[in-house]
């Protein structure tokens, strides 16, 4: 959501990149009266060094500890059919 209408934006959608469909660029209000074509060149230009998102580094603690809380609610749901089942 985009709030206020003062704001002046600027829209790459040439990006060149295959990961990026758009870029949106919010231009500072003091170079609001700037020349158009000066800011679209800069808008392009720091479009075309965006690069692929790096990737969310897990390790491997985080690793061993979603293993140990999926093991442990697996055990507590077989826990809950069994005394269900049983005094049912």
């Amino acid at each position: 959501m985009i709030k206020g209408v003062s704001k002046q934006i600027l829209e790459v959608t040439n990006t060149e990149n295959p990961y990026f469909e758009k870029i949106i660029f919010f231009v500072k209000p003091e170079y609001k009266n700037e020349d158009r074509a000066r800011l679209q060149k800069e808008a392009e230009k720091l479009a075309a060094t965006a690069q692929k998102p790096p990737r969310l580094k897990v390790s491997k603690r985080q690793i061993f500890k979603i293993a140990v809380n999926s093991a442990l609610f697996t055990l507590a749901g077989f826990a809950i059919s069994y005394i269900i089942t049983t005094f049912a």
